[in-house]
């Protein structure tokens, strides 16, 4: 390889000093969530290298480095021997291979190093604070070797200095971008790279291949999440919960238990749902919950008004969706479900005729009652005592209520930044996220959500998957809409 030639993957080295912003970078091109982040210098004293690859295809290379240590010492060594600009790439090389294995300029010759192989450089400040003198020496030395450079001003509030460095950094970089360091998501990252083919052309087709694999595996992770959402929208649809009482009489006792142990279990199973999600996208959320005490005292429970009035769909429109599809009528309100849901033995299927209001569509909770006398007549009862049943869950809401929050939540952990420890809040203009539901969809999503139901013993393979190629359809559509609303 020629001097500064560049290599044939693309390879970038991160340069900043420290507090910066340039974790955050790092963290959001490997999407990686374990880089060291730290307020204390020297946090960084050896390059890291970090391959990213997909399906064992190296992608690129992003080096983070060790910063200067004492940049105006090693300018003035450079300048010190200068006769030409065109002397500038090969001094840097002298000065790398004089003080390599000596105690001076360590951190400046790891730093070098990389970019002297070839890497582009990545430098981040901090928009936050005010532009000094000092920062001149680096920038400086940076451009004396001649590699293709972009500067990144990070800042999120006030961007008081965010011009002066924009006026300094516009004479040493070819190109400056402006960044939130906590916001660095995937779409931050394939404009890094599309940046980087203008700056070097040799990596043109290298980073157009890069840029289609990532666009590859940013759908098959929809698709993944789109199955995780069925997943649960089967799991949470089928769910009943069946125990054996000493007598009926026993039910007036065991109630509020029961319907507790069926409601908490219904949470569990959506929680587990998001900590998926979160991991598809390399996200590790340990037991995080989608509902903390801080949350529930804030109304953001599964079950609680707040939550179903945002996120799932108004009464009027689940009215509209269940009569034009014949929903109510054709029984997707199981009658055995919706007016007795603890049963003895089985659910009674068949039992239909009953009238249903807007209660009925939108109850956020399965209550507990005691059989009837005509429920009795088709069961038959057992010497162990009585089997009594409660779910699944009867309100046509709630699944939308689950699609709803599931897409918040998928909105979420595509905004979440790998170098940000918690997940982002809900976007305040993403609240009512199935009001865009279109009127077909909606109708789509009640006609299967009431076949799951009814189909709650085993539900056929073929449901599950046009079930599946429903919400893809949607978390497709929603993932869109809100790419195109941020950028």
């Amino acid at each position: 390889m020629s001097q500064g030639a560049a290599p044939q993957q693309p390879v970038f080295a991160v340069v900043g000093r420290v507090n910066k912003g340039k974790s955050s970078v790092i963290a959001s091109l490997i999407e990686r969530d374990d880089v060291k982040i730290s307020p204390r210098p020297g946090t960084t004293t050896e390059c890291v290298r970090y391959d990213v690859d997909q399906g064992g295809r190296l992608l690129f290379t992003v080096i983070d480095t060790p910063g200067f240590e004492d940049a105006p010492r090693a300018l003035h060594w450079l300048q010190e021997r200068e006769a030409t600009a065109a002397d500038r790439v090969a001094l840097v090389k002298s000065f790398v291979e004089e003080f390599s294995d000596t105690d001076d300029f360590v951190q400046e010759c790891k730093l070098l190093k990389p970019i002297l192989e070839g890497a582009a450089i990545l430098y981040v400040v901090n928009g936050e604070e005010p532009y000094r003198q000092n920062y001149e020496a680096e920038m400086e030395i940076l451009r004396y070797t001649g590699r293709p450079a972009m500067a990144l001003i990070n800042w999120s509030e006030s961007g008081a200095h965010v011009d002066d460095w924009e006026n300094a950094l516009n004479q040493y970089f070819k190109l400056v971008r402006f960044f939130d360091a906590h916001n660095v998501t995937w779409r931050e990252r394939r404009k890094l790279l599309e940046a980087f083919q203008v700056l070097e052309p040799s990596w043109d087709e290298a980073l157009d291949q890069a840029l289609r694999a990532l666009e590859t595996e940013q759908q098959r992770r929809l698709h993944e999440v789109s199955s995780i959402i069925t997943d649960l929208l089967v799991d949470a649809l089928t769910y009943n919960l069946v125990v054996a009482l000493p007598d009926s009489t026993a039910l007036r006792f065991e109630r509020e238990k029961l319907e507790k142990r069926f409601h908490d279990v219904l949470r569990d199973k959506e929680a587990a749902a998001h900590r998926a999600i979160a991991r598809v996208y390399l996200h590790d959320l340990g037991d995080w919950a989608p509902e903390t005490p801080m949350t529930f005292e804030q109304g953001d429970d599964l079950f609680s008004k707040e939550t179903w009035n945002v996120m799932g769909l108004s009464p009027t429109t689940l009215l509209a969706i269940t009569t034009a599809t014949g929903a109510v009528a054709g029984g997707s309100i199981d009658a055995a479900v919706g007016m007795a849901t603890f049963l003895t033995g089985a659910v009674l299927g068949g039992l239909g005729g009953f009238g249903f209001g807007l209660y009925e569509l939108t109850r956020r909770f399965a209550s507990a009652s005691n059989v009837t006398e005509q429920a009795k007549s088709l069961l038959k009862s057992r010497k162990a005592g009585e089997r009594v049943r409660v779910g699944p869950h009867p309100s046509l809401n709630f699944p939308f209520v689950l699609l709803g929050r599931a897409l918040d939540h998928t909105l979420r952990v595509l905004a979440w930044a790998h170098a940000r420890k918690q997940l982002p809040p809900t976007n305040e203009e993403e609240q009512g996220i199935l009001k865009s539901l279109r009127a077909a969809q909606g109708r789509k999503l009640n006609k299967l959500f009431s076949k799951v139901r009814k189909s709650y013993r085993a539900v056929p393979p073929g449901l599950r998957a046009e079930l599946r190629v429903a919400v893809d359809d949607v978390v497709g559509e929603t993932v869109v809409a809100s790419t195109t609303a941020t950028e």
